[in-house]
């Protein structure tokens, strides 16, 4: 199967132009699941998404989107997605307890016959004591599930080596990093913030427990317009991931 996982920087920063590139991307990687973070409610940008794939692909490529919107009064602006082109066979969501951030889980049966559980979040900007906190809450939640191959995703605002991913990787394993030996270069900045400087860091990553086996990972949603080289899919790049089942 393969996985990705993108920061879609809700409508803002020129998204009437570069929603295009994203869904041309989407349909040349077409994934069986997408993780996406900032996700607009109203209008509803994962709507717009997954009908624009599917004119584009011909009808070839899918998608249904299972949505789980932020806590408290924030989830009327904004949420988190899972776009899925293989069979849903249970969704679940959780409060993260700060900045009304959350977690989703959708159960997605695979090829080969098994079940997924897919989790998808975006941590908050608190700081690594709040990242913590809310990583832990997810871990926990992982443990109450039976012992199911499991990918989790999405933009952790965490950098390699930070406590949050450290505690992560005491029971997954980053994709990218067994793929390759070494995270990407960097998920942030991109063309689009045209005013970020430095280096950039790595916030985006896809983990995968001990069940399943990484056969690819790589950035993913980092092409330019061919007019217009500040113009890119998003703030964020993504990444593709491929598993197979152990």
């Amino acid at each position: 199967m393969r996985i990705a996982t993108l920061n879609l920087r809700n409508t803002a920063d020129r998204w009437p132009e570069r929603r295009h590139l994203l869904v041309r991307q989407l349909v040349d990687l077409a994934p069986d699941v997408v993780g996406v973070q900032e996700l607009r409610v109203v209008p509803d940008q994962a709507r717009w998404i997954v009908r624009a794939v599917d004119q584009q692909s011909d009808g070839a490529l899918r998608y249904r989107a299972h949505r789980q919107t932020k806590a408290g009064l924030a989830g009327l602006w904004e949420g988190i997605g899972v776009l899925a082109a293989v069979p849903v066979v249970a969704t679940a969501g959780l409060d993260l307890g700060a900045q009304a951030r959350v977690a989703q889980r959708v159960t997605v049966r695979m090829p080969e016959g098994g079940l997924l559980d897919v989790y998808n979040t975006h941590l908050g900007l608190g700081g690594e004591v709040l990242r913590v906190d809310q990583a832990q809450r997810i871990l926990d939640w992982m443990d109450r599930r039976p012992p199911l191959p499991a990918v989790l995703m999405g933009d952790l605002n965490a950098r390699p080596g930070s406590p949050t991913i450290e505690l992560l990787s005491r029971r997954l394993r980053s994709a990218h990093l067994v793929a390759h030996g070494h995270e990407p270069a960097r998920t942030v900045p991109t063309p689009l913030r045209a005013w970020a400087t430095g280096e950039g860091s790595v916030l985006d990553y896809v983990f995968v427990n001990d069940l399943l086996q990484v056969h690819d990972a790589r950035i993913a949603f980092d092409m330019c317009d061919d007019h217009d080289p500040t113009l890119v899919a998003s703030d964020h790049y993504g990444l593709s991931v491929t598993v197979a089942l152990r």
